[in-house]
């Protein structure tokens, strides 16, 4: 897949997804019960913080640098005092502690707030990908690790969402 065509495919991928945010609308962001006993608000929180991990690692490839993911307790507690962020790519990290840690850590921001820091970090990722080579993106497996933080994301949650509330927010 060349660069442009994912960059198409990765907005289309967006555009579905804020179309579902909004086809739950404001009034329903806090039920529980949309992906186990996720609120849609928790899931823009887990999608958020994956976005930020991913952009942070994006700038640093960019810049020639390239953290590897953490293998233990002690590079975990080093990773996540300089960052603020659990490193969401380390094998010593169980997936339900970084979830649990997402949605605990911005349970209590606004929800205006918690979506212009996800926008930003969408567009931080997009920013960084149009600046990365060819060459880049496949030698750090970008275009996988991307959709996977993204696109495939998106499209489970929003799914998820759909199901739950089986019709638009009436306005």
């Amino acid at each position: 897949m060349r660069k442009s065509q994912f960059l198409v495919r990765l907005q289309n991928e967006r555009d579905h997804w804020e179309r579902a945010l909004n086809y739950v609308g404001a009034a329903r962001l806090g039920i529980g019960g949309v992906s186990g006993h996720w609120s849609a608000r928790d899931i823009v929180a887990h999608i958020m913080t994956r976005e930020q991990h991913l952009a942070d690692r994006l700038h640093e490839i960019q810049n020639g640098e390239a953290l590897s993911p953490c293998h233990n307790q002690d590079e975990l507690d080093t990773f996540f005092e300089e960052f603020g962020y659990p490193d969401f790519e380390s094998p010593a990290l169980e997936t339900a502690i970084a979830n649990d840690w997402a949605v605990q850590k911005y349970h209590n921001l606004p929800f205006k707030d918690l979506v212009t820091i996800e926008l930003h970090m969408y567009e931080a990722i997009l920013e960084s990908l149009k600046q990365l080579s060819e060459e880049q993106l496949e030698s750090h497996n970008l275009y996988e690790r991307i959709t996977h933080i993204t696109i495939s994301q998106y499209r489970r949650h929003a799914a998820d969402m759909r199901k739950r509330f089986k019709a638009p927010l009436k306005r």
